[in-house]
């Protein structure tokens, strides 16, 4: 995956590039537009950011032990379980801090580093089309207005698809050893 990520990142990299050089008002990243980030500072920003994310990737793969067991019947309580240690606040994980870190280090670095490899791609995509004007790209911006909503909307998609792959996946793990002990 982490070679992936490295991969996208660079399809980003040589994309906005193209764009960068000629001129640098057309960027869309926040960092650029908000922060006002100039060509090296987004260099450096992303070398810290996706530097993190593979840190987060790595503790899921060789550091985060899985949970063994649960006392839910439903994917919502073993989610609150899991970031909260008690069942029924769900909702919480999308907007408070939860009491296990570990967790959600892991859980970070499982779906940071996919959601990442998407929006890249999307990203490469999104400016190649562009930068070559190509036909049918320019028929979906006069359809859509801005693709950019279209692309952070796919990558909202994303981010809740890959937690719920992984919530599920953990989920049928835990439920199918409570199955099988029983």
């Amino acid at each position: 995956m982490t070679i992936i990520l490295l991969f996208a990142r660079g399809c980003d990299f040589y994309s906005t590039s193209l764009w960068f050089f000629d001129d640098p008002t057309s960027e869309t990243s926040p960092l650029y537009r908000f922060l006002g980030f100039g060509w090296t500072g987004l260099i450096i920003a992303n070398i810290i950011i996706f530097g993190l994310i593979i840190y987060a990737f790595y503790f899921y793969s060789f550091k985060y032990k899985a949970p063994r067991e649960t006392s839910s019947n439903k994917l919502t309580d073993f989610v609150s379980e899991q970031y909260f240690n008690k069942k029924g606040r769900f909702f919480e994980v999308f907007y408070k801090a939860p009491k296990n870190k570990t967790t959600f280090l892991a859980h970070s670095g499982y779906v940071l580093i996919r959601v990442a490899i998407v929006a890249s791609f999307l990203a490469t995509f999104h400016n190649i089309s562009q930068f070559y004007k190509l036909t049918f790209y320019n028929t979906f911006r006069e359809i859509v207005g801005r693709p950019l909503y279209v692309i952070y909307g796919l990558i909202l998609l994303s981010l809740y698809y890959f937690l719920y792959r992984l919530w599920s996946k953990e989920y049928r793990m835990t439920s199918n050893k409570n199955t099988i002990e029983t």
